[in-house]
């Protein structure tokens, strides 16, 4: 019995998939359901899934009303489409490496929720310090996480001191 559709990924192409977790990111930044943006576009959410999956291709015309829709230009959903392409051609690792592509999908889901999150912070304050907290985290993770004797470095590099240092100054934040 011949089953209907694609039965491997590795026939889907690259960019559609691409383009199509571009659509997942933007949708899940703004908070909406599968069902919300394919109702808003006239589309089921199954179809909505399948772009987001790659399976079926977006047409230039869905992609101008998804960009209207998300009030983005549509070369959003192709941004960074060069630098994959570039590290898949040049030996580097494969756009969709098994484990790693897994991974990549829940840090791209805690980003984006991340993101939605810190958009509802209104309090200019508040928005300054978590961005100073989530600089020295990674800052601290790319100097080796701990300093010589093995503890956390709570200590900014030089070139960062003084900024943004309310408690220290007496200040509260």
């Amino acid at each position: 019995m011949k089953r209907r559709g694609r039965e491997k990924k590795e026939g889907l192409n690259e960019v559609d998939v691409f383009v199509g977790q571009r659509l997942r990111e933007l949708r899940m930044l703004a908070g909406l359901s599968q069902s919300d943006v394919a109702s808003a576009l006239g589309l089921t959410f199954q179809q909505l899934q399948k772009y987001e999956r790659g399976f079926n291709r977006v047409s230039s015309s869905r992609l101008f009303k998804l960009g209207q829709f998300f009030r983005v230009p549509v070369s959003v959903f192709f941004e960074g489409l060069e630098n994959r392409q570039a590290a898949a051609e040049g030996g580097g690792m494969p756009a969709a490496a098994g484990g790693e592509e897994q991974e990549n999908t829940l840090q791209s889901r805690e980003a984006l929720m991340l993101a939605r999150y810190f958009q509802s912070i209104r309090d200019p304050q508040i928005r300054a310090a978590i961005r100073e907290l989530a600089e020295r985290c990674a800052e601290q993770q790319a100097d080796g996480g701990a300093s010589a004797d093995g503890t956390a470095s709570s200590e900014a590099p030089a070139s960062r001191r003084g900024r943004g240092r309310r408690a220290e100054q007496g200040g509260h934040a």
